[in-house]
């Protein structure tokens, strides 16, 4: 079983849903704007992000080839 700490988001940093660490903001994705106005940004952070495009991209192309 693992332990998990909740941490909270700040202002300046954010926990990851992907990877579960606390990054800075300017590690995350912009994801438009809220009801406010304000910045939103992608719970999954960049590399996370980008990590998970990449899989799929490979699994589109691997059932691609299959047909």
């Amino acid at each position: 079983m693992d332990l998990q700490i909740f941490v909270p988001d700040t202002d300046t940093h954010r926990v990851c849903s992907g990877c579960g660490i606390l990054k800075e903001l300017s590690e995350f994705y912009k994801d438009g704007k809220n009801k406010r106005g304000e910045v939103k940004y992608r719970r999954d952070c960049k590399e996370c992000y980008n990590y998970t495009r990449m899989l799929s991209s490979h699994i589109k192309k691997a059932k691609k080839v299959r047909k």
